[in-house]
């Protein structure tokens, strides 16, 4: 039988499936059912900082609007252990108590004062490593291009500087130079990057005449991109890569390790299929390695780079006239 352990950020996983931060990893019930299905860790729901903020200023509200000395008394000497980071620190420690894989948190702030305490709480509750959702949306004028990159770097330096588990950074794809980002972030102490953060969006309704979500689920076509950057990538940082976003099968999984990824995270699939579709995922991921003769996943990581010949033109500019030549033999 396969083996299909794999190390990512320095963590025994006993295969390279993660469940991504997301509804489903946002209960301790959900987190079992993970692991039950055969997670090799989980990413659990992030801790965002507008939650937080949004629930200190409804309850000093309440205070205000009490009248009772004592009451505002009592719940400001209980403050710190109803907002903050506390509920959060609770979950981590309610799932650590149901699962054996190692569970990583999630925290998404926006004021940069806050990931460096927050960081420190989540170590602290027992979180086997930390993942930086950091998402910040550039409106142009008041910041250069470099001075919002180099935010990125600063924020990991902060927090790596002040904790002991293993911190990754779950980045987007809008950046100048995204091999520079991660080299950046890297340096500054991460020990992987997620590529890539998939952005909530926004539609309009033409009835109401306003902005309102849009649905965000992924597709399988959208793991090119992913694929195409972990290919260009992997071996040229010093950091694990993990594939996120259009991950929906077995084999999705092992175009992400053959490109060399450490990990791959799901997350549309699960919410399509059923948590209990991993059991699935991890067979075809077993069904292939023994099919072409891989005992381990650390014998074919990477491989594609290696065996295409033409990686670096595949995945440089001259794809672009390769797509070319493949759409003319549809042309009526």
């Amino acid at each position: 039988m396969a083996d299909l352990r794999t190390k990512y950020l320095g963590l025994e996983l006993k295969n390279p499936l993660v469940v991504s931060s997301s509804g489903i990893t946002g209960s301790v019930d959900g987190v079992r059912r993970c692991a039950e299905a055969g997670a090799g860790a989980v990413v659990l729901k992030s801790m965002f900082e507008e939650l937080v903020v949004s629930g200190a200023a409804d309850l000093d509200m309440a205070i205000l609007q009490s009248g009772h000395p004592e009451a505002a008394e009592y719940a400001r000497a209980e403050l710190s252990m109803q907002l903050g980071p506390m509920p959060y620190l609770r979950f981590i420690e309610e799932v650590l108590g149901k699962v054996d894989i190692p569970v990583i948190a999630s925290v998404n702030c926006t004021s940069p004062r806050w990931w460096v305490p927050y960081s420190r709480d989540i170590e602290s509750a027992g979180a086997a490593a930390l993942e930086l959702n950091i998402s910040h949306f550039p409106r142009g004028g008041d910041h250069e291009v470099r001075d919002i990159e180099l935010m990125y770097a600063h924020i990991v330096d902060e927090v790596c500087a002040r904790v002991r588990i293993p911190v990754t950074v779950k980045i987007g794809p809008y950046f100048t130079s995204i091999e520079q980002m991660v080299r950046d972030i890297a340096e500054a102490g991460a020990k992987g990057v997620v590529l890539f953060n998939r952005y909530y969006t926004v539609d309009v309704d033409t009835e109401l005449m306003r902005f309102a979500p849009a649905m965000t689920f992924s597709s399988s076509a959208d793991l090119q991109l992913p694929l195409r950057w972990t290919g260009l990538l992997a071996g040229r940082v010093p950091c694990d890569i993990a594939a996120s976003t259009g991950v929906h099968d077995g084999i999705s999984v092992v175009k992400t390790l053959l490109a060399g990824a450490s990990a791959s995270y799901l997350c549309t699939t699960l919410y399509r299929n059923g948590i209990s579709y991993l059991g699935n995922i991890r067979s075809e991921l077993e069904s292939w390695m023994d099919d072409h003769g891989y005992a381990s996943i650390g014998d074919f990581r990477g491989v594609a780079a290696g065996s295409s010949g033409n990686a670096d033109v595949l995945l440089h500019r001259l794809q672009y006239l390769k797509s070319l030549d493949e759409a003319a033999k549809y042309q009526v």
